[in-house]
């Protein structure tokens, strides 16, 4: 097995960034699929078809990072116990997590299926993009099936150190996405039929090179027939650590579409402001993909100490990667709000309308970005102890203030009550969790989460 895996001896700050870049490059080609898919549809379909992606999209993140929150949740304890070097036990939470978060997305994937038109009737979709939301939906949902089976595969390999490998794969399925959605729209002309087709089958090819991968050259973390029992204990904590996780995951982002919802509704005359609200949205996903990206590299190193017993460089890894990550958050800010026009015409029509609501919105929204990146380090500093509940309580608490914002706002400001609710929500997470921080540190609250075994 290769060394370089173990984060549990060495120089703390080239370990994290060691780290960190691979899953960033991941980070950022995964919103490079919902790029290319807005560029295709921009140039070869059209506004509406454009504006109904959005839409859709809106409702398949709630998929996905349900799913993503799970797999990090049960990440977690496949990093302690590699930091254990419990190879037996890590096998075996591997198979129960499997059955797990793999049968609840089948029920989830078959749920929205059957329910979907209900779904976009809350959200208030408009009635012209109906058809073409539905239809990439319908495709999209099968598709989560590969989607969690590539999330689960590359969470347990970042989990032990190995970073490069399921950016590798990423790699060559966004190349194969950019080839695909091209031939099957540009060139078939299936619209956005084929937007969703060559998504979900660049998901399918990401994990099954995931898969072989580890099958070849890890095979410490292949299941074997011994390995199939589903253990009380471990389905105890699996499930309440992937639970905890997806279900901080899902509270962000039922609250976003809530928002979506309310973005939807100041849409009756016209979609700009809905495509003005898509197009900020890639901007933010960019440029949010550096702060999770910082998030996941803290956890994975405390969660890999924290297994090994190693509490000073638990503390380290947190105090290190989270001057990193708020440095960055800062020059993202300026970023933001200096190239707010250039950024969103990436996507929009140069003098339209739902280009000056896009620019309106980032400029708004960035002189609290910084904030944002300060919540990432804290999630990942409590996903690596395990205190899933902080998370859970502090993205409850920020989507509150959102959705409310928003909704008491919007007619009054528009587009704009989004980007100072979803501020004022980030000033509250940090608030919250620098209090919790202090009260923990001092021994006060909440109590000792134990090491897993």
């Amino acid at each position: 097995m290769s060394r370089e895996l173990h984060l549990t001896s060495g120089s703390i700050t080239p370990q994290l960034i060691r780290l960190c870049l691979p899953l960033l490059c991941a980070n950022v080609l995964q919103q490079l699929y919902n790029i290319i898919n807005s560029l295709v549809v921009t140039y070869y379909i059209g506004d509406n078809a454009f504006a109904a992606l959005g839409v859709a999209e809106s409702v398949m993140n709630l998929f996905i990072y349900v799913i993503t929150g799970a797999c990090m949740g049960a990440s977690v304890l496949i990093a302690q116990f590699f930091g254990e070097k419990n190879y037996p036990r890590l096998r075996q939470q591997l198979y129960v997590s499997a059955v797990l978060i793999g049968g609840c997305t089948l029920g989830a994937v078959i749920l929205g299926q059957l329910f979907l038109p209900q779904l976009l009737r809350v959200i208030q979709t408009p009635t012209e993009l109906m058809a073409d939301v539905s239809t990439y939906l319908r495709i999209i949902l099968v598709g989560m099936l590969f989607t969690f089976t590539y999330n689960y595969l590359a969470a347990t390999l970042r989990a032990v150190g190995d970073t490069k490998a399921a950016l590798y794969f990423l790699l060559i399925s966004l190349g194969y996405n950019l080839a695909a959605a091209w031939l099957l729209v540009a060139v078939l002309g299936l619209g956005i039929t084929g937007t969703a087709l060559a998504t979900a089958s660049a998901q399918l090819l990401s994990s099954l090179l995931c898969f072989l991968y580890i099958r070849r050259r890890r095979s410490f973390l292949t299941i074997h027939r011994e390995d199939m029992r589903m253990d009380r204990a471990l389905i105890r904590l699996t499930s309440s650590y992937a639970a905890v996780a997806a279900l901080q995951q899902s509270s962000l982002y039922l609250g976003k579409l809530m928002i979506q919802s309310a973005v939807n509704g100041i849409s009756l005359v016209s979609t700009a402001p809905i495509s003005a609200f898509t197009a900020a949205t890639r901007v933010e996903n960019f440029i949010q993909a550096f702060g999770m990206s910082g998030c996941e590299s803290i956890a994975i190193f405390v969660a890999q100490n924290r297994g090994a017993g190693k509490e000073d460089r638990v503390f380290g890894g947190f105090a290190r990667g989270a001057a990193l990550v708020i440095s960055l958050g800062v020059a993202f800010s300026f970023f933001m709000h200096l190239c707010a026009a250039p950024l969103s015409g990436l996507f929009l029509e140069r003098g339209g309308e739902a280009m000056r609501l896009s620019v309106s919105y980032l400029r708004a929204i960035s002189w609290f970005y910084f904030l944002s990146f300060t919540g990432h380090s804290f999630v990942g500093w409590y996903r690596g102890v395990g205190r899933m509940n902080i998370t859970f309580i502090g993205t409850t608490l920020q989507i509150a203030v959102r959705v409310v914002g928003t909704y008491l706002l919007v007619s009054s400001m528009g587009l704009d009550a989004v980007a100072l609710a979803t501020g004022l929500g980030w000033v509250i997470i940090v608030a919250f969790q620098l209090t919790v921080f202090y009260l923990d540190r001092k021994g006060i609250w909440p109590r000792p989460v134990p090491p897993v075994s």
